[in-house]
């Protein structure tokens, strides 16, 4: 008659067979391939062997929390994650007897001992990889939040430093800038205030502006940028066609496109931003003379804190991952064109209709 860790060397898929069949009806992993749901049972099986064969349990499974990480990536809650080691010990155990195989005492405290050990592994890694998740977001969140408040900052210091240089002179242009920067970062921290009170994501305002409107309202936030740069920029609207949009996240994500083309345009140079409306999307443009990128880099253009071109001014990466946010929450799209040897051109398209109600950005 073989022992119990002889057994489960020769019988471990039977083992881990049953065990999926009782994990799927408990867990409901029904909809969940086989092969991620039973994930590194096998080996932890065969770390089971090992210790009855040594009469004592290991003091740790590496397996195991290889396990609990997987298990937060697929979704699962923490009681799932130690049910399913006391659904594997009783699938060992359930069997074994059915084999005729007998279990002696001390095995059914080695036994014990595997599943208290892998229940320890996998949740403290599970719960080490899920703070470090919640951490890594809550940074994202205050990068995006500081770098959302940075570019009107910037605007308003332009503005009040051209006050500062001319007292008497009434520049209702510079005045506006100010009002407009002022107010936005009044925006921002009030969502941001929300966000926090609520733990949701940032709702759509949903309101009606034309693309001129809309492109030149951006054109003069940043033309002070543009002026320091010795950039030329140019805003060009094609008809007067209204589009329903969150104007305050569109103008945000524009003011991100036009800064970043102006940043890398080369002195001298254009940055011209076109819109237009094509069937039922409106069509955004932003197109700078940096010089193009490599195109094995563009997938990376819209990841938080990359930057393709880095350079001695000061940056963080958010600003294209932040545009990408606001195009996505309006059901649109954004990407990149590669213009070898001249620069890049930055497409957003958005539904020119109300995007669906519940929107949020920053879920």
């Amino acid at each position: 008659m073989p022992r119990l860790d002889e057994y489960l060397d020769a019988h471990g898929p039977a083992v881990i067979a049953r065990w999926l069949v009782r994990a799927q009806e408990d867990l409901h992993g029904e909809s969940m391939p086989p092969i991620e749901l039973v994930d590194h049972l096998p080996m932890f099986l065969r770390e089971v062997a090992a210790s009855l064969r040594a009469r004592s349990a290991s003091d740790g499974s590496a397996t195991a929390a290889m396990h609990g990480e997987n298990r937060l990536r697929l979704g699962f809650s923490l009681p799932a994650v130690v049910r399913e080691y006391g659904l594997l010990r009783d699938a060992i155990v359930d069997s074994a007897r059915e084999a005729g195989v007998p279990i002696e005492r001390f095995e059914h405290e080695v036994l014990f001992d595997c599943t208290i050990t892998a229940i320890a592994d996998a949740v403290g890694q599970y719960a080490r990889q899920r703070d470090a998740d919640v951490q890594r977001q809550a940074n994202e969140h205050y990068a995006f939040v500081a770098h959302e408040l940075r570019d009107p900052l910037h605007v308003a210091l332009f503005a009040l430093q051209r006050l500062q240089r001319n007292p008497q002179a009434t520049d209702t242009g510079t005045l506006d800038n100010l009002e407009r920067s002022l107010s936005r970062m009044r925006d921002v921290i009030d969502q941001s205030l929300r966000v926090a009170r609520v733990g949701a994501g940032v709702e759509l305002r949903v309101e009606q502006a034309t693309l001129p409107d809309l492109l030149f309202e951006v054109e003069r936030a940043q033309s002070d940028a543009a002026e320091q740069s010795d950039v030329k920029l140019v805003a060009v609207a094609e008809g007067n066609d209204a589009v329903s949009i969150d104007r305050r996240l569109l103008s945000s994500a524009l003011g991100n496109l036009v800064r970043n083309a102006i940043k890398f345009t080369h002195p001298g140079g254009t940055v011209a931003l076109r819109g237009r409306v094509s069937g039922t999307h409106a069509v955004i443009e932003c197109e700078d003379e940096c010089g193009g990128i490599d195109p094995k880099e563009v997938e990376r253009a819209f990841a938080p804190f990359v930057q393709l071109k880095p350079d001695n001014q000061r940056g963080f990466g958010l600003g294209l991952a932040i545009a990408k946010q606001a195009a996505d929450a309006h059901g649109g799209s954004l990407r990149v064109q590669n213009l070898p040897g001249k620069g890049c051109m930055f497409v957003l398209e958005i539904p020119i209709a109300a995007p669906p109600e519940g929107v949020t950005l920053g879920q």
